[in-house]
């Protein structure tokens, strides 16, 4: 653990490394989802794009192993992350990766723009794994919200 640092992006060619251990972490997951390294390459890039400076990745020397990325909203209370992600590379999990990109990250955000909350969803797998994890943190479930997701062709049929 001494040489893995927490940086902003050194070199967009990282991200390609990053998403090529993406989609071969979250295509084998509970999750199911079918990432190619070509769209995880998009997803990272759209954070980019949208806030380089929430965009945060740990190093090995120099060997991309991590990363955090998140947008901004302004909102009633004050500035909020919004959505995001986190991803440790399968060699580098638990230990203390995914803590060192949240602590970096949220204390750019509060430093950079006095953000006030993270607003984001999560899974859980048979362990209850991350979920758990983030409650061990202090995230809070609100009940009174809920996700919503719909294929948009289906629902464009029923307006």
């Amino acid at each position: 653990m001494n040489n893995i640092t927490v940086q902003h992006l050194k070199d967009k060619k990282d991200l390609q490394i990053l998403a090529e251990q993406y989609a071969d972490y979250y295509s084998k997951s509970i999750l199911e989802e079918k990432w190619t390294k070509t769209t995880v390459v998009q997803l990272f890039e759209y954070f980019y794009n949208q806030n380089p400076d929430l965009m945060f990745v740990a190093y090995d020397n120099n060997k991309p192993i991590g990363i955090i990325m998140t947008v901004l909203k302004p909102w009633w209370d004050g500035m909020h992350l919004e959505d995001g992600e986190v991803f440790v590379s399968q060699d580098y999990q638990k230990m203390g990766i995914a803590k060192m990109l949240f602590k970096t990250l949220f204390q750019y955000a509060i430093d950079k723009y006095d953000v006030t909350t993270l607003e984001a969803h999560t899974y859980e797998d048979e362990n209850g794994f991350p979920y758990s994890w983030y409650k061990r943190l202090g995230f809070e479930t609100i009940d009174d919200l809920k996700i919503i997701s719909g294929n948009i062709k289906n629902i464009v049929k029923k307006l």
